[in-house]
C-alpha cells in the first residue's frame, strides 16, 4: 500500500520542518540567553537573569491561548505563521540592542509572535487531516518528534559551532531559521476538500464539546503530576547520566528515549488502528509504573547506576508518548475547523503554564526534601487517571455494542 495512504508526506513533512526550525531557533536562543543577560552587554545579576527568563518562559506558555484566537479569527494559519516568524525576528533584533529596556520590548514582541506559532501549526495539521482523522494520532506524534529533534539538536549544534559564545552569531543564526520558515510557508497549500471525506465514524457520538474539554483537562492532569515528578528527579542527587566516565551514548539516554519513541510510535499509529482511549490508559498505566522505578532509584541511592533511571525514563516517556499527542489529536479531530487554533492554544496554555504553575506550588508546599512523598503523590495521580480513563473507555465500548445491536434491527 502506498505510503501516502498512511501519512501525507508532502504537507506533513513541510509543517514538521517548520516546527523543527522554530524549536531549533528557540532552544538555540535558550542556550545563551542567560549568559547574554549576565554578560557585560546587559550586566544583570544571576538571580535577576533567572527570574527574567522564568517570567519570559511563563508568559510564552500562557499567551498561546490568545495566539489561538488570533489564528482563528484574524489571520488564518498560513498568514499567522509568517507574521509570527516576522515578529520573532523583530524581537531578536531588539534583544541585540544591548539595552535592558529594548530587551523587555523584545520579550513582548517575541512572545506576541511565538504565541501564534504552535496553534497555527496545529490548526494546519488538523486541516490537512480533516479528511483522514484516523491518521491524526500518527501525524501529531510525528509532529512532536520534530519538536523533540529541534530541542535535541539545537543546544549541541550551538555549542559545537560556538554560536552560544558569540552572541551576535547566535542571534543571527536564530533569525536565519525564522527567515527559512517564512520562505517555506509559501509552499503550504490550502487543503483540498475531498469529494467524499474518508473519515471514521465518531467513536464518541455527538459529545464533541465534552471530548474536547476532557482532552484539555487530561493534558492538564497529566502534566500537573509530571511536573511534580520532574521536580523531584531534578532535585534528587542523581549522577548516572552526568558527564563522567560514562560513554557519550549513555549520557545522551534521557534525550534519545523520547526522540526515538516519538518517531517509532508515530509510524505505528499510521499503520495500525487502536482506540485512542486505550492508548491513553496504557500511557497513564506506564506513568504509574514508572513511579516504582523512581522510588527504587531513590531508596537504593542508585546515583551512579543508570539502569534504574533508564527504566524510569522509558516508562515515563511511554506515558508521555501515549498521552500528549493523543489528547491533542482528539482535540483536533473534534474541534470545528474555525476553532482549531483556539482549542489548541487553550490546551497548550493549560498543560503548559497552569499545570506547571500549580505543580510547582504543590511541590513547594510539600517541601523540597520530601522526594518520596511528591513521587507517591504523582503516582497516585497517575493511577486514578488510569482508572478514570478505563471507566470512560469501558462505557464507550459498552455504548458502541448497544448501538451495534440496534443496527441489526
Amino acid at each position: 500500500m502506498p505510503a501516502n495512504n498512511y501519512y501525507y508526506l508532502g504537507q506533513s513533512s513541510l509543517l514538521n520542518s517548520l516546527l523543527f526550525l522554530e524549536r531549533f531557533a528557540f532552544y538555540g536562543l535558550q542556550t545563551f540567553a542567560y549568559s547574554y543577560l549576565i554578560s557585560e552587554a546587559m550586566n544583570l545579576y544571576g538571580d535577576d537573569a533567572n527570574e527574567l527568563l522564568l517570567t519570559f518562559a511563563s508568559a510564552l506558555l500562557f499567551a498561546r491561548i490568545f495566539g489561538g484566537l488570533i489564528v482563528d479569527f484574524l489571520l488564518g494559519p498560513k498568514v499567522a505563521i509568517i507574521v509570527s516568524s516576522a515578529l520573532q525576528i523583530f524581537g531578536i533584533l531588539l534583544f541585540m540592542k544591548e539595552s535592558l529596556g529594548m530587551f523587555y520590548l523584545g520579550m513582548f514582541v517575541f512572545i506576541l509572535g511565538q504565541c501564534m506559532f504552535s496553534p497555527a501549526i496545529l490548526k494546519s495539521i488538523g486541516l490537512a487531516y480533516s479528511g483522514r482523522k484516523q491518521k491524526m494520532d500518527g501525524a501529531m506524534t510525528l509532529s512532536i518528534f520534530a519538536i523533540n529533534l529541534g530541542s535535541f539538536l539545537a543546544p549541541r549544534a550551538f555549542r559545537y559551532l560556538e554560536l552560544a559564545d558569540t552572541f551576535k552569531n547566535g542571534f543571527t543564526s536564530c533569525i536565519v531559521c525564522f527567515i527559512l520558515i517564512i520562505g517555506l510557508c509559501f509552499l503550504i497549500k490550502k487543503p483540498q476538500e475531498p469529494a467524499e471525506e474518508i473519515q471514521t465514524t465518531s467513536e464518541f457520538g455527538n459529545r464533541v464539546n465534552e471530548v474536547i474539554f476532557l482532552s484539555i483537562l487530561g493534558l492538564f492532569v497529566y502534566w500537573l503530576f509530571e511536573t511534580l515528578l520532574n521536580r523531584t528527579m531534578e532535585n534528587f542527587n542523581y549522577s548516572g547520566f552526568r558527564s563522567s566516565d560514562n560513554s557519550l551514548l549513555v549520557n545522551m539516554i534521557p534525550a534519545l528515549i523520547p526522540l526515538i519513541g516519538y518517531i517509532v510510535f508515530g509510524i505505528l499509529w499510521n499503520r495500525f488502528k487502536f482506540h485512542p482511549l486505550l492508548k491513553i490508559i496504557i500511557g497513564f498505566g506506564a506513568a504509574s509504573i514508572s513511579i516504582l522505578a523512581a522510588i527504587i532509584t531513590m531508596s537504593n541511592s542508585q546515583t551512579d547506576d543508570p539502569k534504574f533511571m533508564t527504566a524510569f525514563l522509558c516508562l515515563n516517556f511511554i506515558g508521555e508518548i501515549l498521552i500528549v499527542p493523543i489528547f491533542l489529536s482528539l482535540i483536533l479531530q473534534h474541534a470545528p475547523k474555525k476553532l482549531m487554533g483556539t482549542y489548541s492554544g487553550a490546551a497548550l496554555a493549560m498543560f503548559g503554564f497552569l499545570s506547571m504553575f500549580i505543580g510547582n506550588k504543590i511541590y513547594e508546599g510539600i517541601g523540597d526534601g520530601n522526594y518520596q512523598i511528591t513521587t507517591i503523590v504523582a503516582g497516585i495521580g497517575f493511577f486514578f487517571s488510569t482508572i478514570t480513563v478505563l471507566i470512560v473507555f469501558l462505557l464507550t465500548r459498552k455504548r458502541d455494542v448497544a448501538h451495534a445491536h440496534l443496527d441489526e434491527f
